[in-house]
């Protein structure tokens, strides 16, 4: 089995708003003219929320379907002025074409009301505790085998 992961960092604040990050996540995973557009706009009071609290700092959104997995997160402060861990690049896929399903990072304390604010918009946007390891976040060991040497053949030449 092969998982391929993609990983995008948006600068937030004070490069831009909580909701112009959201507004710049959007343009990248559902572009102009995708179906998805409309139930991840309906999400954007949530979503800049949680950017404004950085929640997406350490821990990624992630967002599952077609194509690789991408992990989402943002940059804060000087880090986002400076811009060097940056990458806004466009994808070559549309994450959201077809089945697909997005894990947003919250603060535990934010939790209850954040997961009951994104089911009012979609049940495929879920809040995850920022703070729990996450199954979809790591990958099985059979995915990414750890390389072995043989020292002995190697010694032989």
């Amino acid at each position: 089995m092969t998982v391929t992961r993609v990983r995008r960092t948006f600068a937030a604040t004070p490069v831009r708003s909580a909701a112009a990050t959201w507004g710049a996540i959007v343009d990248t995973i559902a572009p102009l003219g995708a179906n998805e557009r409309a139930t991840l706009t309906s999400a954007t009071g949530v979503a800049a929320s949680l950017i404004a609290a950085e929640a997406w700092g350490a821990t990624p959104v992630i967002v599952s379907g077609v194509g690789p997995q991408l992990r989402i997160y943002c940059s804060y402060g000087e880090d986002a002025i400076l811009g060097e861990d940056t990458n806004e690049e466009s994808l070559s896929w549309a994450p959201t074409e077809g089945d697909w399903r997005i894990e947003m990072p919250c603060p535990p304390e934010d939790l209850e009301w954040v997961k009951a604010a994104l089911a009012d918009c979609s049940a495929r946007l879920e809040a995850v505790d920022m703070t729990t390891k996450r199954g979809s976040a790591t990958l099985e060991a059979a995915a990414s085998p750890v390389p072995t040497i043989d020292v002995e053949a190697f010694l032989r030449g």
